[in-house]
């Protein structure tokens, strides 16, 4: 995104914030004059390769994208929160003192989560009025959740001046989605939209956290992200059941392969699955051969992102959604659907769902000439056959989440 494009952003929400909260032409000046206003920017995050790995400390390959979420905000000298959403047109205020979940607004727990890790580790924050906005749709499988996390994480640091690691960020905010929202979510989300580079992906080891910027140049091609508006909700899908199958195949796996340790399905060696298959049942068995498979797609991708190779890695998305689909178990009828139907256009080098699955996007990899003719037949072909016009929302790769301290 354009920087004048964020600016002019930011000054239409302190405009928003100014008429929110000042009940006084006096109010209003004062704040005008106060310095200390913090402005975060918040991106989305893409997944090229490497699905479900995150949390079987497996591998992947991601990036920052240029959707964002939008906050500003300033002190209340107070020990409230209030927080507005023009994206949602919604409100909440709530204490610092009594931070409880909210099954009616549950937009708000993503933030709640946050401030409680945080003071749980001893940080000291008070009061704030805060507004955000955004350009990234919600429920489409490209992260908006982890991109709220991490920018009022970066928000509040910068706010209340708390000296807070990169790393450690991504951890609290982790943990905030895990035990406050209630989704067993691996750090991947999370770690792209802080760590996310522009004109890199991050080539990540969820073992340990280690990771490698590799250049991704499309030239002529670009992402394609494809909103099938088929919503989802991970708390309330099979997404925590999948982890709790892949620890089981690994407790199962375990006892059977002796003299290596086996802690997680990343463990396994592509060649141990044919000792595997017929010894276990198929459901665990299917399970782990995806995430096995996957942890392999995704070495294969950074090679061919390395050579410059875009068409072989389009082959690779291919190669996953299939395993998604039969394996994880994770797609939907429309998700198939928009995959097949891209795999006859010209100009399509590959794609895949995103994400957890259950509904939410894909993403392709296409020529930049392909666009209309992708819109056209996939859009007019979806339409008639699920009755709802997809979403088509091209990327580009971006920093991650940072403060704005330019406005003028």
């Amino acid at each position: 995104m354009e920087k004048a494009k964020i600016n002019n952003c930011f000054k239409e929400l302190q405009d928003l914030y100014l008429d929110r909260f000042a009940k006084s032409k006096k109010e209003r000046v004062g704040i005008l004059k106060n310095k200390s206003s913090v402005n975060t920017l918040s991106p989305g995050r893409v997944n090229i390769i490497g699905e479900h790995t995150d949390y079987n400390l497996g591998l992947s390959i991601n990036a920052a994208i240029d959707k964002h979420i939008f906050i500003t905000g300033y002190k209340n000298d107070s020990n409230s929160v209030e927080v507005f959403s023009r994206y949602l047109n919604d409100s909440s205020r709530f204490s610092l003192n009594n931070i409880e979940f909210d099954k009616t607004k549950n937009w708000t727990n993503y933030i709640k989560g946050v401030l409680k890790e945080y003071i749980q580790k001893g940080h000291k924050i008070s009061g704030f009025n805060m507004v955000l906005d955004s350009n990234l749709p919600i429920g489409a499988g490209i992260s908006s959740s982890a991109a709220l996390e991490v920018g009022v994480a970066k928000f509040i640091e910068e706010l209340f001046g708390l000296e807070v690691s990169k790393r450690t960020m991504v951890a609290l905010c982790n943990s905030a989605e895990n035990n406050f929202v209630g989704v067993n979510c691996g750090f991947m989300d999370q770690f792209s939209v802080a760590y996310g580079k522009k004109d890199y992906v991050i080539f990540l080891n969820f073992r340990d956290l280690s990771y490698e910027y590799i250049p991704f140049n499309l030239g002529g091609d670009i992402i394609l992200i494809i909103n099938s508006k088929e919503e989802r909700n991970l708390a309330d899908t099979e997404y925590n059941k999948r982890r709790k199958e892949c620890n089981e195949a690994v407790k199962i796996i375990s006892s059977m392969i002796r003299g290596e340790k086996i802690t997680s399905l990343s463990d396994i060696k592509p060649e141990m699955l044919g000792r595997l298959e017929g010894s276990m049942p198929e459901k665990l068995f299917k399970r782990a051969r995806h995430v096995i498979t996957e942890n392999s797609r995704v070495l294969r991708a950074k090679e061919n992102l390395l050579k410059g190779e875009i068409k072989e890695l389009g082959r690779i998305l291919y190669e996953s959604h299939k395993s998604l689909k039969n394996d994880y178990e994770v797609s939907t009828r429309r998700l198939d659907y928009l995959v097949n139907e891209l795999g006859k256009i010209k100009g399509v080098y590959g794609a895949r769902l995103m994400g957890a699955g259950f509904g939410g996007s894909v993403i392709s990899i296409v020529s930049r000439d392909s666009i209309n003719d992708i819109k056209d037949i996939t859009g007019k072909s979806f339409l008639n056959k699920f009755n709802v016009t997809p979403e088509f929302i091209q990327c580009t790769i971006s920093d991650g989440t940072r403060r704005v301290t330019s406005l003028n």
